[in-house]
């Protein structure tokens, strides 16, 4: 049984297949993400569900995939500067952060803003900002548990981040590799992707 936040932003992440960088995102209330829990089609699809349990990744065959644009990849930004300066005008002061590994398995969905970016681009280690501690958070920091970024796309329909990583360590707070570990079953209940944490 999951709890979904009230009142906060609900993110779904939709892809084709588990292992896959092709992806989109959507963004729903409350409300809305328990009435699209009800009705979905487990039959169909998977559903998994992070960590904090306001970010859902489905797998669905049936889904619509937007255009990304590479903007970084292997320390190389891949725009100009006014290029650059351009799409950063077009960036909400707060936006989705996605971070995959290079297999394409999604690791945690944060916030992060254009310093965010920034500093990601200037770093190449995966960097959100902390809405808890209102400030940059440079993931692994602490733990060790970096982020060695290899790619940055940019998604504009909503507009979001995503990060393809080498992930060192566990990307999860609760220490399990991704914070997508637990998946939907259509009595509401919940199955384990992984068996151990990392380092267990």
């Amino acid at each position: 049984m999951i709890q979904i936040p009230n009142g906060k932003d609900i993110v779904f992440l939709s892809k084709p297949e588990f292992l896959s960088q092709d992806i989109s995102l959507r963004i729903l209330n409350s409300k809305q993400t328990e009435n699209y829990i009800q009705s979905f089609d487990y039959t169909k699809s998977k559903l998994y569900v992070d960590c904090d349990e306001d970010c859902f990744l489905e797998i669905s065959s049936e889904i619509n995939l937007f255009a990304k644009r590479l903007l970084w990849e292997n320390g190389e930004l891949l725009v100009n500067q006014s290029e650059l300066d351009s799409l950063l005008q077009t960036m909400p002061s707060l936006s989705p952060f996605l971070a995959q590994d290079l297999t394409g398995k999604d690791l945690m969905l944060a916030w992060g803003k254009k310093e965010s970016l920034l500093n990601a681009i200037e770093s190449g280690f995966g960097t959100y900002f902390s809405r808890s501690r209102n400030g940059k958070w440079v993931k692994g920091e602490e733990s060790g548990h970096l982020q060695n970024l290899k790619q940055i796309y940019l998604h504009s329909n909503p507009f979001f981040v995503q990060y393809v990583t080498e992930q060192l360590g566990a990307a999860c707070h609760t220490g399990y590799y991704s914070c997508f570990f637990r998946e939907l079953r259509q009595d509401e209940s919940v199955s384990f992707v992984y068996s151990n944490k990392v380092g267990e």
